[in-house]
């Protein structure tokens, strides 16, 4: 399991919320609103894992997950 090093972060935005993939709200790869920008190249959409009460936040970047760990996107100055 690899983890965002938060250094690498240079920005972050929120967008308008994509279409819900599933009928239930429950899956591996539910996208959101936010998407965050790494070395000032490219913009990655935060996905969320969520299974019952509890959710884990990732990116892809190269075709892996990067998980956020502790960082929160809307506390990013």
């Amino acid at each position: 399991m690899q983890y965002l090093n938060e250094a690498d972060v240079t920005a972050v935005r929120q967008t308008d919320m994509p279409l819900q993939r599933t009928r239930t709200g429950y899956g591996s790869k539910l996208p959101t609103s936010w998407m965050i920008q790494l070395h000032k190249l490219y913009w990655h959409r935060v996905y969320v894992i969520l299974w019952s009460n509890s959710g884990t936040a990732y990116i892809i970047v190269r075709g892996k997950k990067l998980y956020l760990g502790s960082f929160e996107p809307s506390q990013f100055a």
